[in-house]
């Protein structure tokens, strides 16, 4: 799994929770999510209901990763041809 706003990447659920991950969040009406504790702790903050949501200064400026348009990488990843190196 990788931190919605950053990238960085976690093994497993159970590092997450460990690692003190925040599974999901809110930016205005759209879930996004899991997110790292240095990302939460800069632009997360908890909402009257509880749950955690993007910080107003930070509202619908920040590009998650899962919005990248990966369209071009899986063209460029077609023209990769691997072959056998012989020594």
């Amino acid at each position: 799994m990788k931190c919605a706003v950053c990238g960085a990447s976690i093994d497993s659920v159970e590092d997450l929770v460990d690692d003190n991950w925040i599974f999901y969040f809110y930016d205005g009406e759209d879930e996004h999510g899991p997110i790292c504790p240095s990302c939460s702790d800069m632009i997360l903050s908890p909402a009257e209901d509880g749950e955690y949501e993007v910080k107003e200064e930070y509202r619908g400026k920040i590009v998650y990763d899962d919005e990248f348009d990966n369209d071009e990488d899986d063209d460029r990843l077609e023209e990769v041809v691997l072959g056998f190196i012989l020594n």
